[in-house]
């Protein structure tokens, strides 16, 4: 659950890339918002699925997380589909122990779906392809993860924690890179697990002790960041990796920085901490995996690109089992530019 509202108080919503987007899915029309950053190289470019809260607008995550920033300065593309009645169907029976799951709809499949249409496009890089979800979102990348390993390079969950029968259940078809982020104090997904109907939860230290058995990786190396205590369980199989941040703050990712609206936020589901920022912690992660699937053009292409010598016609993969794409039209890509430095938020733009 997530009800992270109180931040659209403060000001309208602003994202001047932003296409809303519909895709056909088992008969029915679904939805989801694509952030493309400006002048992008040409070429499939990473691309980010991100999965927002129960009854959470993906609009109001995307506004929240800051996401977008990071896709600007880094050169990726941001998916950001949305759940029908603000709600995924995650694996369990019922959502936040309280709202039940009336629905059977394959919510993993649209995931897939979304994924895959981006990359028939020639916008998504399959080989570098990537999900985090928050709260009700991150336990439906957590079902992704443990059943459609070879969808995505990596994955990430904020304020989460999986269900016990996960311990039997979960058997990915690859050692899955995971950072898992939960906070000491949050109310609505407690960090030491609790009952729910439909599923009982695993505590978080557990649920990234899981991972890491299932990658096979070497005991947790620990280290502090602000407000934060972080457990990297590394050398795993397959180069994989397993990263578990135990936050000192509520059901709320952490941010560079923090003002009114996450204190009124806070009121419901506890404190939002600054001095560590989720998505460039979690995108300081996902780029260690994935390989291109268009190789980056050396330095001075663009003017061959420009005059039309170095376009290719092939077609673009896409993950194993899903239906083949039309041959596309790309353009090689080249290098990114250099990255600006990180951009503080601040009251008065909020």
């Amino acid at each position: 659950m997530a009800l992270l509202l109180a931040p659209a108080l403060l000001g309208p919503f602003a994202a001047a890339q932003a296409q809303q987007r519909s895709i056909a899915f088992q008969g029915t029309t679904r939805n989801y918002i694509l952030h493309v950053p400006k002048n992008l190289p040409p070429g499939p470019r990473p691309l980010v699925v991100a999965l927002h809260g129960a009854l959470q607008p993906a609009s109001i995550m995307q506004r929240y997380l800051d996401l977008d920033a990071v896709a600007d300065r880094e050169g990726f593309v941001v998916a950001y589909p949305k759940g029908i009645n603000l709600i995924w169907n995650d694996g369990r029976a019922s959502v936040a122990g309280f709202l039940p799951i009336l629905d059977a709809r394959d919510d993993a499949g649209f995931v897939l779906a979304v994924r895959d249409e981006l990359v028939a496009q020639g916008l998504a890089d399959p080989g570098r392809s990537y999900l985090m979800g928050f709260s009700n979102g991150g336990f439906l990348t957590a079902f992704v993860a443990c059943r459609h390993a070879d969808a995505f390079a990596a994955f990430a969950t904020m304020m989460m924690t999986v269900p016990v029968g996960y311990a039997e259940s979960c058997r990915p078809s690859k050692p899955v890179p995971i950072l898992m982020m939960n906070g000491t104090y949050d109310p609505i997904v407690p960090m030491f697990g609790r009952p729910t109907p439909g599923a009982r939860l695993m505590s978080a230290r557990e649920s990234a002790e899981l991972f890491a058995r299932i990658d096979g990786c070497a005991s947790a190396q620990v280290s502090q960041a602000p407000n934060t205590r972080i457990y990297r369980f590394d050398r795993c199989a397959g180069g994989a990796a397993v990263a578990y941040y135990e936050i000192a703050g509520g059901h709320q990712p952490p941010a560079q920085s923090v003002d009114a609206g996450d204190a009124l936020a806070a009121l419901l589901l506890g404190p939002r901490r600054s001095g560590l920022d989720a998505p460039n912690e979690i995108w300081s992660f996902f780029k260690r995996y994935g390989t291109p699937t268009v190789p980056e053009t050396p330095p001075g292409t663009e003017a061959l690109v420009a005059a039309g010598t170095a376009a290719t016609s092939q077609p673009l993969p896409l993950r194993p089992g899903a239906a083949a794409s039309r041959t596309v039209t790309t353009l090689a890509s080249v290098p990114l530019p250099m990255a600006s430095p990180l951009r503080r938020k601040s009251a008065s733009a909020e």
